[in-house]
């Protein structure tokens, strides 16, 4: 099953010592079932800071990973509750952080639905930054606003 969707993101960060930042993108997508898990994937853009890098989101039960891979390449994995180390790329080089996630809720099936990812980041086991990663997935044509 694969399906072309709408996809709306909002991402909200707070670094140390910095302003919250926001970021609300809505983009075309690809939605696909391989294995009995779902995947969404999208080209991210200028708004985003990461052009050139294809982003693909993997939902495995109460297990998800996001997987960049192109200009930045990355790979960090969700659980709620459970703290996980990945390697980040930038254009610096490489670094190691790990993410501990507060909350992830996830209704993704094959007609769409909604992803939550809360959690913090740490670089060099001092935390570092605060986020929370709200996805809402539809079949092109309807409606993005999820509280309709």
């Amino acid at each position: 099953m694969k399906r072309d969707i709408m996809l709306s993101i909002r991402s909200t960060q707070q670094f140390e010592g910095c302003d919250e930042e926001k970021i609300d993108l809505m983009t075309e997508a690809r939605l696909y079932e391989r294995g009995g898990k779902f995947y969404i994937s999208y080209e991210e853009s200028e708004l985003t800071g990461l052009v050139g890098t294809r982003t693909t989101v993997k939902i495995d039960g109460d297990t998800i990973t996001m997987m960049r891979t192109g200009t930045y390449s990355s790979e960090m994995l969700f659980g709620k509750n459970q703290r996980h180390v990945g390697l980040y790329h930038t254009e610096f080089g490489a670094m190691t952080i790990s993410t501990h996630t507060n909350e992830l809720k996830s209704t993704i099936n094959k007609d769409g639905g909604q992803l939550e990812i809360d959690y913090t980041v740490e670089v060099d086991q001092s935390m570092v930054g605060h986020h929370n990663f709200k996805m809402v997935v539809k079949p092109i044509g309807e409606d993005l606003d999820e509280n309709k």
